[in-house]
């Protein structure tokens, strides 16, 4: 709780609960003038005002707090509290000095509400900022954007994040436990106590719960302040939005809309996983303005391909862009299904995965992918990366002159490339 002093008034500012108050004191009793969710609105400055005594509030309204009537208005509405006639009341406090406080808070407000926000000189330290609530794809205290291309297992993965963090397990990620919250905007909500199951029991737990919104088809701008409230009431450390489509701010191609939806996502106060989806075109990109890169901390990749006929999937998760953290390898997971639904997570072998390997990370992964396999050559490896022969040699080439690999020997009149050890 900071305090900011006016002229002749002491005023508390919030930042959790995103407030300031003035407190009047009155002998054995109290009024509290508070401002919540200040902002700028084009006619001026908009929050909202209440007036309390002691703990009990007395009256509130959500206005422009620089207009007289409103002040007005809310002061003639708390007055019928404070007794049961005017006599009685002003032997609290008569209406006169309790608008006169008032307009003075309201006054002040803003600029208290701004003055701890202003820039401070910050001395370097030598220890490392990095902290993560999720190793490798989630930060602490930041926002990470999962793309991918839709019913290719995002939501599983996503679920798994959730759980993982909720119970404290370590199987694909390194947790920092804590309350996480899965807000569900698209999935019909029958579907989500089954995947709750499925995803714990393929984890290893044996019972599971976790704290779901059931929204589907409502907008996140509607429902944001439902969530800020039970964020700090239960104490949720993860939040996961499925999907950031259903925000509700706008056409997702504008800027200001991305700019507005990392600003709510970041406004909860909590790490979170958003899911975005990737245009038909092109499954390697995000759907919507570069702006959600830029205000993201971690951009997931969520590349998939069904691999047999009872709809096993293969994923590949690839960190396209990080603050404050190094890249980490490509993950990459295996999903098995029966006729009930998911029923079992493992990882991915390099094999599996290799096809969904992004061209930016070819090299890296032959290179990995040689190292275990003691060695191949062009066309095997173009095989297993179902790319073209000639981009495959063309790495190989680049890795040999740089002595990064060697031959190894041959194979039906084809070199076989190795690892320089």
């Amino acid at each position: 709780m900071d305090e900011w002093q006016a002229e002749s008034l002491l005023i508390e500012r919030d930042e959790k609960n995103r407030e300031v108050s003035h407190t009047i004191y009155l002998g054995m009793n109290s009024i509290i003038l508070t401002a919540q969710n200040l902002r700028p609105e084009k006619t001026g400055i908009h929050a909202r005002l209440s007036i309390a005594l002691n703990a009990t509030e007395l009256a509130f309204t959500v206005c422009n707090i620089e207009r007289s009537d409103e002040r007005t208005r809310i002061v003639n509405e708390a007055y019928k509290f404070l007794g049961s006639t005017p006599e009685e009341a002003s032997m609290t406090i008569d209406k006169g000095s309790l608008k006169f406080k008032l307009n003075q808070f309201c006054k002040e407000a803003w600029d208290a509400w701004l003055s701890v926000q202003s820039p401070v000189d910050v001395e370097g330290t030598d220890t490392s900022a990095v902290s993560y609530v999720l190793k490798p794809h989630v930060l602490t205290g930041g926002g990470t954007i999962m793309f991918g291309k839709p019913g290719r297992g995002k939501s599983f993965t996503a679920m798994m994040m959730a759980l993982a963090v909720n119970y404290g397990t370590n199987h694909y990620w390194d947790t920092d436990k804590g309350k996480a919250l899965f807000i569900n905007l698209e999935r019909p909500d029958r579907t989500i106590p089954p995947r709750i199951n499925a995803v714990g029991k393929s984890l290893g737990l044996n019972s599971t719960s976790l704290a779901v919104y059931p929204g589907r088809s409502k907008r996140f701008v509607d429902i944001r302040d439902i969530l800020e409230r039970y964020i700090l009431k239960e104490d949720i450390k993860f939040v996961v939005l499925d999907s950031i489509s259903r925000t509700g701010a706008g056409d997702m191609k504008e800027d200001k809309v991305a700019t507005a939806t990392i600003d709510m996502l970041n406004l909860l106060g909590v790490s979170w996983v958003a899911i975005a989806h990737t245009p038909k075109y092109d499954d390697r990109i995000y759907y919507g303005s570069s702006q959600y890169e830029a205000g993201a901390d971690v951009m997931l990749r969520h590349s998939a391909k069904i691999v047999d006929d009872e709809g096993s999937i293969v994923v590949l998760l690839e960190v396209t862009k990080a603050n404050d953290m190094p890249i980490p390898r490509p993950m990459g997971l295996h999903y098995s299904f029966d006729n009930i639904g998911l029923s079992a997570i493992r990882t991915a072998t390099k094999t599996e995965t290799a096809p969904l390997v992004d061209d930016s990370n070819l090299y890296q992964s032959i290179k990995e992918y040689l190292m275990e396999s003691g060695g191949n050559t062009a066309s095997e490896l173009s095989y297993i990366y179902d790319r073209d022969e000639k981009e495959v040699t063309s790495h190989l080439r680049s890795m040999f002159t740089a002595n990064v690999l060697t031959s190894v020997g041959s194979k039906n009149n084809e070199k076989v490339y190795g690892v320089l050890v």
